[in-house]
C-alpha cells in the first residue's frame, strides 16, 4: 500500500489502517447525513411555506381580474379610458419685471438733465492699482 506521504520504518503496518478506517467513515456520515442536522431542510421548508404563499396571492389576484374571455369581443373604451382628441395647448404665462422709462421720456426730457456725468475713475475700462499707499 503505497500513501501519498512517506511513513517511517519502525511504524507498524496496522496504524495507517486505524487512521484511515476511521477518517472513511467521517466522510461517510456527511454524505449519508441527512438535511436536518446541517440545516437546510429548515430553511427549504420555510422557503416551500412562502412561495405557497405566493401562489396563493396570485390565485387572488387573478380571480379579481375581470374576465377577458376570448369568445367575446372586448370594447376596450369600456375598460380603458380613451385619450383626449386633441391636447390643449395653454401658453406659458411669463411675469417678467416692469422695464423702466427711457431717459427722454422722464420729466425734463433732455438728457443728463438733473444728473451728474459720472467721474472719470467710474468709467468702464481698466483700471491700474494705485501703488502710492499711504504710509
Amino acid at each position: 500500500m503505497t500513501l501519498p506521504f512517506p511513513l517511517p520504518d519502525w511504524l507498524p503496518w496496522w496504524v495507517p489502517l486505524v487512521l484511515l478506517v476511521p477518517a472513511l467513515l467521517y466522510a461517510l456520515a456527511f454524505l449519508f447525513m441527512p438535511f436536518s442536522v446541517i440545516g437546510v431542510k429548515s430553511r427549504l421548508d420555510v422557503l416551500e411555506a412562502r412561495l405557497d404563499e405566493l401562489h396563493n396571492e396570485m390565485r387572488h389576484i387573478a380571480l379579481r381580474l375581470p374576465d377577458m374571455g376570448g369568445a367575446t369581443p372586448v370594447d376596450y373604451d369600456d375598460v380603458y379610458q380613451p385619450e383626449p382628441a386633441e391636447p390643449v395647448r395653454r401658453t406659458p404665462v411669463i411675469t417678467r419685471p416692469p422695464i423702466p422709462p427711457a431717459s427722454h421720456e422722464l420729466e425734463g426730457g433732455g438728457r443728463g438733465v438733473g444728473r451728474a456725468a459720472p467721474p472719470p475713475q467710474a468709467r468702464p475700462g481698466r483700471q491700474e492699482p494705485k501703488l502710492d499707499w499711504p504710509r
